[in-house]
C-alpha cells in the first residue's frame, strides 16, 4: 500500500537524521570533509525558498524550538575551540566545542538571525553558513568563486596563526618562518550546527511529534 506524504516525510526526515548522525561518527574520526555533506542534509532538513520547500515544513515543525551552543558572543568563540601541535604538520587546528549545555531558541532564530561568525562588521548565521557549504563549496555544487566570508572563515585568517620559529632534530614539521592558520574553521562550525540539530530533534521529539 502506498505511503500517504505525510509518511514519507516522516521516513525521509529520519533518513536525513540518520545521515547526519553517520556524518558526525565519520567527523570525528578525523574525516572532517564530511561537513560538507552535513550541510547538504541540513540543507533538506531546513531550507525554504521559492518552491524549495524544507522538511520541516512539510512536517510543521518551523514553529517549534531549537536548542542552540551559543555563550554569549555571538561569534566563533561560542562555538570551537583551537588546538595547537608544535610537532604537527598542521600545528594549529579548530574543533567543535560539541559539549551538553544548551539555551532553547525558536528555530526561526536559530536558523536565520543568531550571529555565529562576524566578518567585517558583518555578522552571519547557520543558514548563511551551510547554504554557502551546500551550494557552493561542494555539498551539493562547486561554484567558481565562494563569498568572501567563507573564503576568510575556511583559510582561517579571521584569529591568529602561528609563525614558527623553532629548532627541531630534523626537518621540521611544518615551514618555519610561514604564518600557519587552522583552515577547518566552516567544517568545524558546520559539526557543531550537526550537534545541536541531533540533540534538538531528540529532545524535542521530532519524530513522533512529526508522525
Amino acid at each position: 500500500m502506498p505511503h500517504t506524504n505525510a509518511e514519507r516525510f516522516v521516513k525521509k526526515l529520519g533518513e536525513q537524521l540518520r545521515f547526519l548522525q553517520r556524518s558526525c561518527v565519520i567527523f570525528d574520526q578525523g574525516g572532517q570533509d564530511e561537513a560538507l555533506r552535513m550541510a547538504t542534509s541540513m540543507r533538506v532538513l531546513f531550507w525554504d525558498k521559492g518552491r524549495n520547500t524544507s522538511l520541516i515544513s512539510h512536517l510543521q515543525l518551523r514553529d517549534g524550538r531549537m536548542l542552540s551552543t551559543s555563550r554569549g558572543h555571538g561569534d566563533y568563540r561560542d562555538y570551537l575551540a583551537y588546538r595547537i601541535d608544535l610537532t604537527s604538520p598542521t600545528p594549529i587546528t579548530i574543533q567543535p566545542m560539541l559539549g551538553t549545555a544548551f539555551r532553547t531558541i525558536t528555530f526561526n532564530e536559530w536558523w536565520c538571525h543568531e550571529s555565529v561568525f562576524v566578518y567585517e562588521g558583518e555578522r552571519y548565521s547557520r543558514q548563511t553558513i551551510v547554504l554557502s557549504a551546500a551550494h557552493k563549496d561542494g555539498g551539493a555544487h562547486v561554484d567558481r568563486d565562494l563569498e568572501r566570508y567563507y573564503e576568510v572563515l575556511s583559510s582561517g585568517r579571521f584569529a591568529f596563526g602561528i609563525t614558527g620559529d623553532l629548532k627541531y632534530h630534523g626537518a621540521p614539521p611544518f615551514e618555519q618562518g610561514v604564518t600557519q592558520y587552522a583552515e577547518n574553521a566552516h567544517l568545524s562550525l558546520l559539526r557543531q550546527f550537526a550537534h545541536e540539530v541531533l540533540a534538538s530533534a531528540q529532545h524535542f521529539k521530532w519524530i513522533n511529534n512529526a508522525a
